[in-house]
Parts: C-alpha cells; sequence; structure tokens
C-alpha cells in the first residue's frame, strides 16, 4: 500500500504531537512548574552557566529566567553566586537536590523512551532514523534559516 505525502505527515505530526503531550503530562507529575524539568536538564548538562547563557540555552528571555530560578533556588535545587570575575554575572548550578531531581527524571525518560520502542526492532529503528536523517537534510537545505540552532545533525537535547 503506498502511502502519500500528506498521509505520512499526518501521521508523523499526530505521533509527535501525542508524544509530546504524553511526556509532558508525565514529566508534569514530578515537577512543581511547567519546564521545571528541561532547565534541570540543561543545568545538569552545563554546569556553572550564567543566567543570561542560561535563558539562551532554554530559549527563554533573560528577564524571565529569574523568576524560574527563584523557585527553583526556593525548591533547594540549584544555587546561585556572583561570578568572581564580574560580579554582574550571576552563575547557577544544580544543588545534590538538584542532581538526584535530574537522575530521577533522566531514568523516567528511559523507562518511557524502552516502553515505546520494545517492539520495535532494531532494524526498524535505524530505517526510521535514517529517514529521519534524509528529512532534516532536505529541511536544513531548503529551510535552514529558519531552523532552530540547538539541532545537530536531526538531534534535539
Amino acid at each position: 500500500m503506498e502511502i502519500t505525502d500528506d498521509q505520512f505527515f499526518k501521521q508523523l505530526y499526530c505521533v509527535i504531537g501525542e508524544l509530546h503531550q504524553i511526556a509532558q503530562t508525565q514529566l508534569a507529575k514530578q515537577a512543581t512548574f511547567r519546564g521545571q524539568g528541561r532547565l534541570i536538564f540543561l543545568l545538569a548538562n552545563n554546569e556553572g552557566v550564567s543566567q543570561r547563557e542560561l535563558a539562551t540555552l532554554a530559549r527563554v528571555k533573560p528577564g524571565s529566567i529569574s523568576e524560574v530560578l527563584e523557585r527553583l533556588e526556593k525548591d533547594q535545587l540549584v544555587e546561585r553566586w556572583r561570578d568572581q570575575q564580574d560580579r554582574r554575572i550571576v552563575r547557577v548550578k544544580l544543588t545534590a537536590k538538584g542532581q538526584q531531581m535530574h537522575l530521577k527524571n533522566l531514568r523516567a525518560r528511559q523507562e518511557f523512551e524502552r516502553q515505546l520502542l520494545r517492539n520495535v526492532s532494531a532494524t526498524e529503528r535505524a530505517a526510521f532514523v535514517q529517514v529521519l536523517q534524509k528529512i532534516h537534510r532536505e529541511m536544513t537545505t531548503h529551510y535552514g534559516e529558519l531552523m532552530p540552532k540547538h539541532c545537530k545533525d536531526g538531534e534535539k537535547d
């Protein structure tokens, strides 16, 4: 049975939307506010980053990040301090409690992924990734200036 372009993309968009919805719902059970898991992930992979750099990584306005960090700090998940070389810069890192939260989130995500892929063979996974890479190359060729800068070779963090 031949699949039309429209059918292919309709199915792809549907699965992406459902995947996003389920992932957000699962993360919401662990987080006290939306976006908490994302910031914890970014801080786990960018220790000592400045608030401004964190805002760039999170793709939010620098002014918005302060309020969110206050909440994380109140929950003892992060700590902030002034840079010794440039006192205007505020740096951020996860506390031990924040690192534990990151590991808990990571394990939950890995279990979620295992559940979704349990009936997908290694061959099917490889073929699917090849298709995604081809689509990504075409997107880059034709729409590269519109694509987010955070993707590398079709991978999201």
